[in-house]
């Protein structure tokens, strides 16, 4: 396994095909092997990094990825909602070299398409295969495909043979998501797709491109240092109050009607509120007792701009405490008479 640094390798086809790739996907298509082109998002994620540093933008309050949005033409994290005007110049080294970095399945399956225009290409992600019978369908396709681009299905419930390359087209892509425990995952996804091929005893590539070789977890996973990786993991958590140190749940309540939706968790965040102010009739567990002294109040994070899905608006509130158990008894009736009401425990 090794890396490809993007800023130094493109191709002039697209660039995040580097030509180190493109070279690889022909030694393996002279040899009959298959290839395995693998995105872990079948979506377009936005992001901001420096060519020259590598440094790639984090929110201060979340410690996660800020995503870069068009309309408004700004950065946001998904989780606070901070919001930042898109910067000109690098905050760690004030050069000019900002690269706006974003990828999807579909640009990728018709670059390939066009430069192996003889060769089975099948793309294989919730837009191909959206139920168990189309999933069962596209095992033949599978089996006959030179090609595939699979997004992260791939790590589970598979396993074929003759596999000559796998290929992580951008590793930094996985660090987008929104949640705390994003690394974590991108660390078990990567491992776990090295792991079920090397488990065949076939002689299978696997190379990572990114434009940040030298961010901490991805240098973590080509090193194999889980050590490192899970004393850093847990330092951040308890410095940004995140389980295990805490618990934290996620209060999701939908609604065709946005004003609804918006109503609804306002009301929801009052009763917290007030509730929030009275005195805790609970100890907290040993190893939190020096954190609670300093802060008493569960902390209630409004997350203001909705999502859409489906037609529906989707409105939430964070909470991160211990016992959210006993705390959320005063918005029982809420939880029980609301369908649309969703408790999520992290």
């Amino acid at each position: 396994m090794f890396l490809v640094n993007l800023s130094q390798d493109q191709s002039k086809i697209n660039q995040y095909l580097s030509n180190t790739l493109l070279e690889k996907i022909e030694e393996s298509l002279k040899e009959h092997k298959k290839v395995i082109l693998y995105l872990n998002k079948r979506w377009e994620y936005s992001s901001l990094i420096c060519n020259n540093c590598n440094f790639l933008y984090k929110c201060p309050n979340c410690d996660i990825s800020m995503s870069v949005h068009k309309y408004p033409e700004k950065i946001i994290c998904h989780i606070c909602n901070l919001t930042t005007d898109i910067p000109k110049k690098c905050h760690k080294c004030a050069k000019e070299t900002l690269q706006k970095v974003w990828i999807w399945t579909q640009q990728i399956e018709q670059n390939i398409k066009e430069l192996y225009p003889k060769k089975n290409v099948f793309r294989f992600d919730t837009d191909v295969v959206k139920n168990k019978t189309e999933k069962s369908l596209a095992l033949d396709n599978l089996e006959k495909a030179d090609i595939i681009i699979w997004t992260k299905m791939i790590t589970t419930g598979f396993n074929f043979k003759k596999i000559w390359l796998i290929w992580v087209i951008l590793l930094e892509q996985e660090l987008l998501t929104p949640k705390y425990n994003t690394e974590e995952k991108v660390y078990s996804n990567i491992k776990q797709l090295i792991w079920r091929w090397n488990r065949n005893w076939e002689k299978t590539d696997i190379l990572i491109q990114t434009f940040i070789p030298e961010n901490d977890i991805i240098k973590s996973i080509t090193e194999s240092n889980y050590k490192d990786f899970f004393i850093k993991t847990l330092e951040e958590r308890k410095l940004f109050n995140y389980p295990p140190y805490t618990e934290m749940l996620t209060l999701e309540y939908r609604h065709s009607d946005k004003q609804k939706a918006k109503d609804f968790i306002d009301k929801l965040k009052v009763k917290l509120d007030l509730e929030n102010k009275k005195p805790h009739p609970w100890i907290p567990s040993p190893y939190q007792e020096k954190e609670a002294t300093k802060n008493w109040k569960i902390e209630i994070i409004p997350v203001p701009n909705p999502s859409k899905r489906h037609n529906q608006y989707y409105y939430k509130l964070i909470l991160k405490w211990n016992n959210l158990r006993w705390f959320i008894e005063c918005i029982k009736s809420d939880i029980m008479r609301n369908s649309g009401l969703v408790v999520i425990f992290e």
